[in-house]
């Protein structure tokens, strides 16, 4: 068989009848997304597996992959992650001095009313 000693090697044990492949090297979910996508206009497509890095996957797996994030939404989703904590700290930073000054604020108007 062409699979033969590749990454989908591991399908032999599903390829009966008529098969369709769907490859997608750049981005995981991408082809499972494109898939699963089509399989809910044409109910005669079964999704019989799934092959990711060689691991033959059921096909029932297909929602996990593609509901996988992009590249660019993984990254997105990082960066939040790691802004998150300099943002508070930024504003820690900030809001030091703010006190202080509402607190001699507070101060002054206390004297004042007291004069």
């Amino acid at each position: 068989m062409a699979f033969e000693g590749t990454d989908f090697g591991c399908t032999d044990e599903v390829l009966t009848g008529p098969s369709l492949f769907a490859f997608s090297y750049a981005e995981p979910g991408a082809a499972a997304k494109m898939l699963k996508t089509y399989a809910k206009n044409f109910e005669a497509l079964e999704i019989k597996a799934l092959v990711v890095e060689g691991q033959l996957l059921d096909g029932s797996q297909i929602d996990v992959l593609a509901s996988l994030p992009s590249r660019e939404e993984a990254l997105t989703l990082i960066a939040a992650v790691l802004q998150a904590p300099i943002g508070k700290f930024a504003t820690l930073l900030n809001e030091v001095p703010s006190k202080l000054a509402r607190v001699l604020s507070a101060v002054r108007d206390n004297k004042q009313a007291n004069a």
